[in-house]
């Protein structure tokens, strides 16, 4: 017995002998290679070239929102010091329009009126749709997004001298194109990147136009209305009647009430505790009570949107006798040198009387 257990034991030792390397014999493990402090150079894409024409109140905080997106980012203003704290974000500034839709693929405009829409779009060696045709049959297709708040007409009008300007430039019209985005909203609304987007135009612009570096850089809603310009500019003058008509009334339950002799802060709670409450009364009656109207968005512009929806409903045939009755008080505002305050001086229409108007004798309100 003793002679088996000896010889079980010489076999394990046998076994381990061939399973086991004598720590003499084994190899020092050699320390891992440091790693490199700059990265192996990779084939980095370039980053989107986006352009915006524009920089008011509103355009100015669209823009940043598309550079911070990590785009570059083109600027065009007709003034050039508005340019300036663009081009310290990162932006690069350009000296007409032309010379952004030449070199960006993605262009956005945001501009005051159908005027300004037209000529900064379309009048011109410099105008915008100069840089279109003259891009290179090479180029990618470009989009060219218009936000502003226009006509139904005046949208048609730039969609096409955009289409004619590609066709002329031999890019193909129905890649990118033109799209008519006009944004319901205000300034802090851009400065945050929670605009809403009322868009009318091809398949093809909107989905080149709903980015990163694009439309969902600037806004958290969108809609596609209708294959035309026009179904976007029809759709936000109702937003726009709706706004200035019931800013409007509100001023005129603000003026009552002061006459009255109530607490207007009271009578403003009661409304906003009640089913007419909303967050544009609550917060445009507090700036008529404290008459502080910093502007978040203009007099002369909810103006000319109320005078847009008059002519739409005079074309249509179309009783609107409630936004005329509001348009009146907001041109008297105009009139009082308010064109320029938030649209919530409508309440001032009701205080004082109107000195003489030189912008009106000139023909600017008409």
């Amino acid at each position: 017995r003793r002679g088996r257990e000896v010889e079980r034991y010489l076999t394990r030792l046998h076994i381990a002998a061939r399973f086991t390397t004598p720590r003499v014999l084994q190899s020092p493990r050699r320390p891992p290679e440091p790693r490199p402090l700059v990265p192996r150079a990779r084939k980095m894409s370039a980053p989107p070239k986006v352009g915006f024409l524009g920089l008011g109140i509103m355009g100015a905080q669209m823009a940043a929102r598309l550079v911070r997106s990590g785009a570059q980012v083109t600027v065009w203003n007709r003034s050039l010091a508005k340019t300036e704290p663009l081009k310290a974000l990162g932006a690069l500034v350009a000296s007409t329009p032309r010379e952004v839709t030449t070199s960006c693929d993605l262009v956005f405009a945001m501009l005051a009126d159908p005027q300004a829409a037209m000529k900064v779009a379309t009048e011109g060696p410099d105008a915008a749709v100069a840089g279109i045709a003259a891009r290179p049959p090479t180029a990618a297709p470009i989009t060219y997004v218009d936000c502003s708040t226009v006509d139904a007409a005046t949208g048609e009008f730039v969609g096409n001298a955009v289409r004619a300007a590609m066709v002329a430039g031999a890019a193909d019209p129905d890649k990118g194109g033109f799209l008519a985005a006009p944004v319901s909203g205000g300034w802090r609304d851009c400065r945050d990147g929670t605009l809403l987007f009322l868009c009318g135009g091809s398949r093809a612009a909107y989905d080149a136009a709903c980015v990163p570096h694009g439309l969902d850089a600037m806004g958290h809603k969108r809609w596609l209305l209708g294959p035309n310009p026009g179904d976007a500019a029809r759709a936000k003058l109702m937003l726009q009647v709706m706004m200035g008509n019931m800013v409007g009334s509100l001023a005129e339950m603000m003026a009552l009430s002061k006459a009255s002799g109530l607490d207007e802060r009271a009578v403003l709670d009661v409304l906003s505790n009640s089913a007419m409450g909303n967050p544009l009364c609550t917060a445009k009656g507090k700036l008529m009570m404290e008459m502080k109207y910093e502007p978040n968005f203009q007099v002369y512009l909810q103006q000319k949107d109320l005078r847009l929806a008059l002519q739409l409903a005079d074309d249509l045939g179309v009783p609107a006798p409630i936004s005329a009755a509001a348009n009146a008080q907001y041109v008297r505002a105009r009139q009082m040198c308010l064109a320029n305050a938030d649209f919530a001086a409508v309440r001032m229409a009701y205080e004082a009387e109107v000195p003489p108007d030189k912008e009106s004798e000139t023909g600017e309100l008409n």
